[in-house]
């Protein structure tokens, strides 16, 4: 990758590719074939309001019904709250922190805070008042957007400690009496009412024009599950070189016509990437889910906005796996066998097509006639008219996969990172099962000292990597050199057609008492696939002498809360008939409890110590892990012992995290002393 100077002044005088700090731009490498000019976002937004002004952009709910935006007005909506925060107090370099739930102001208030010269750092809405200060002193905020009297409350608990931060603007009510009355806090609808003077609007013009591509646009705050997030800076830059990839590798689009759902977390990259730019880059139009998008609402949003595209973690899909199967549980005989044939012949066509394989015109017929079949399926999720399906983020089963190939839904994976600015993969045209596919365009992949099968590191190199991690020179350098390679911490290996296979991750990778490596991952799946009745199950065994594994097993959850619930779901109900057991309900299949008062970390160990089951549920549970070792790859990757724990994993109990990865480290501390019993 050879490096072309830029003499035109679009770029800020850099001398490394790397930085720590906001007030610095770092170099960019750009390859002679290149062909992505550097612009800044502001530069990029105006370009896509200009050519697609009348088309809808944004949609929305309110009580007065379903809302839309043009193009033309969002770039209006957008200038006003470039406005806003420059009358709130907004410093040029500093940043907006946002605290919400996704909405259109969040894309309101972001742009607006790129207008302005500064930097956006979007904050979990789970996140604790302590993560949520680390966040804001973290970042220099001196404005920050929060959704709720919630969310204001948490900010104004330690804005005291925050001298920086000059204004809290909460944008949906209710509100407490203090909002627009005392200095400092304000509510968006009241700012959004007001004019502002020409002196503020040339401010802001002025601030526009000082932004340069190779500068700071985004802090992501890394989802880890250890010690405080590390902040991932972004350029202008990286932001659109990425989408502007990203969109070239977009099968089946027709630009101007493409609908979207924004439900995933906008702190995310994924999220930003997905539901702000690439859909500003296609002409497209974001639907906005509510705030229980992921306790499953999202399904009424997506019945709504009919997405032509859409991207969800592995736990997205599998909670619609779930829905699926209860459903079809409560169907007919016949129209439970008929289902189930149209899902195998158009899983075949699937596959036939990921082969190569040209169908016959029989196989052609079949396939028609059985896609029809399960269009009301496709229907029911409101992913009638979807034409493409990416996950990532956490690891796909193949299972998972499969099952989404007789719903004619093939799920392309979706391989990237915050600290590349999205995507590192795409698995569009879709030719295997095991891996996520080639490298985008202008991204390099190799695996780092691969062992004697090819597996390794992987490390990437590409224009999008990030700048650094904010104010931590040595975490920047031990991930990033000035050679440009990007270790991931993700273990892998390229395949003979370029594909990368992601195996795991370096820091869940299990170390034995014994020395040996073993990626939890695969054989946690293993497990999966041989227990239909099993939810999660988690693999222990670092430092130890063997193997163990906690189990959870299917149940039903709240659909308002996420919470967990005490009935089985139906797929378990079989699976235990099947074993001659009969019970509908976890607490009286384990005798424990059947209100936990969940979330309520105390309950859920004391009955996890008190869990009594029949003696065939073991010995079932014991046949299934006994089918999962034989699969292992050696003796030491074999299970020797398993514990059942009194609940799924879920956001509210803590076990998952704001992008739905399993929190290891929350879930071996919460049943340690359950641990500690596997190894007595």
């Amino acid at each position: 990758m050879n490096d072309v100077t830029l003499n035109d002044g679009k770029l800020k005088p850099a001398s490394s590719y790397t930085s720590t700090s906001v007030h610095e731009a770092v170099k960019l490498r750009i390859s002679e074939d290149n062909t992505v000019e550097p612009q800044t976002v502001p530069e990029y937004f105006r370009e896509i309001c200009k050519k697609f002004s009348k088309l809808p952009a944004l949609v929305w709910e309110t009580s007065d019904g379903w809302q839309t935006a043009t193009y033309a007005d969002y770039e209006q909506r957008v200038e006003q709250a470039a406005l806003m925060l420059l009358h709130a107090g907004l410093e040029e370099r500093s940043s907006v922190g946002i605290l919400a739930f996704n909405c259109p102001e969040w894309f309101f208030a972001e742009l607006g805070a790129l207008r302005a010269g500064a930097i956006v750092a979007g904050i979990y809405p789970s996140n604790s008042a302590e993560a949520v200060h680390h966040s804001l002193e973290t970042s220099d905020a001196t404005v920050c957007v929060v959704d709720d009297d919630k969310q204001m409350a948490k900010v104004r608990a330690i804005k005291h400690r925050l001298p920086r931060l000059k204004a809290v603007i909460q944008l949906h009510g209710p509100y407490e009496s203090f909002v627009n009355q005392e200095p400092g806090f304000y509510s968006w609808q009241q700012l959004e009412k007001q004019s502002f003077d020409q002196h503020l609007k040339e401010e802001l013009l002025r601030r526009e024009n000082a932004i340069y591509p190779n500068e700071c646009c985004m802090l992501v705050f890394t989802s880890g599950t250890v010690g405080m997030p590390k902040a991932v800076m972004l350029s202008h830059d990286s932001v659109v070189y990425d989408t502007r990839i990203v969109a070239r590798n977009m099968p089946h689009v027709v630009v101007g016509a493409e609908r979207m759902v924004s439900y995933l977390p906008l702190s995310h990259i994924a999220a930003q990437i997905f539901d702000i730019y690439l859909a500003m880059s296609l002409g497209g139009c974001v639907y906005f889910a509510d705030k229980d998008a992921l306790k499953g609402t999202v399904v009424r949003t997506f019945q709504k906005a009919r997405p032509t595209s859409m991207f969800g973690v592995p736990r997205v899909f599998e909670k619609f796996q779930e829905r699926l199967v209860a459903a079809e549980a409560k169907a007919k005989p016949y129209t439970r066998l008929l289902l189930s044939k149209a899902r195998e012949a158009v899983a075949e066509h699937q596959l036939n097509t990921i082969a190569g394989k040209q169908s016959s015109i029989y196989g052609t017929a079949k396939y028609w006639l059985a896609s029809r079949l399960i269009r009301p399926v496709q229907q029911l999720l409101g992913l009638d008219q979807c034409h493409t399906f990416f996950t990532g983020g956490a690891p796909v089963s193949p299972e998972l996969k499969h099952f989404f190939l007789g719903l004619d839904m093939p799920l392309g994976d979706l391989y990237g990172m915050s600290e590349t600015a999205g995507a590192i993969t795409m698995h569009t045209q879709i030719t295997n099962l095991y891996s996520s596919g080639q490298p985008v365009i202008g991204t390099e992949v190799k695996v780092f000292e691969p062992d004697v099968n090819g597996c390794g590191e992987i490390v990437i190199r590409s224009r999008s990597n990030f700048m650094g991690y904010l104010n931590q020179r040595d975490k920047t350098d031990e991930t990033i050199g000035e050679d440009g390679w990007l270790h991931t911490g993700d273990i892998g290996s390229i395949d003979g057609h370029g594909n990368v296979v992601i195996s795991g991750r370096l820091k869940e990778l299990i170390i034995t008492a014994g020395g040996e490596n073993i990626p939890p991952v695969h054989i946690e799946e293993l497990i999966k696939r041989e227990l239909s009745c099993v939810s999660n199950a988690l693999l222990i065994g670092d430092h130890r002498k063997y193997l163990t594994v906690l189990l959870a097993l299917k149940t039903k959850s709240d659909p308002e809360t996420g919470r967990p619930l005490d009935a089985l779901r139906e797929e378990t109900i079989e699976w235990l008939q099947a074993h001659d057991l009969h019970q509908t309900k976890l607490s009286e299949l384990l005798s424990i409890p059947a209100d936990l008062k969940l979330p309520n970390d105390s309950n859920a160990l004391s009955a996890a110590l008190k869990i009594n089951a029949e003696p065939k549920l073991y010995e079932a549970l014991e046949a299934g892990i006994k089918r999962a070792n034989e699969q292992a790859i050696s003796n030491a990757q074999r299970v020797q012992k398993f514990a059942l724990i009194p609940h799924e994993f879920s956001l509210i109990t803590g076990e998952l995290g704001p992008t739905l990865k399993i929190r290891r480290n929350i879930v071996h501390a919460k049943y340690a002393e359950l641990i500690e019993r596997l190894y007595k």
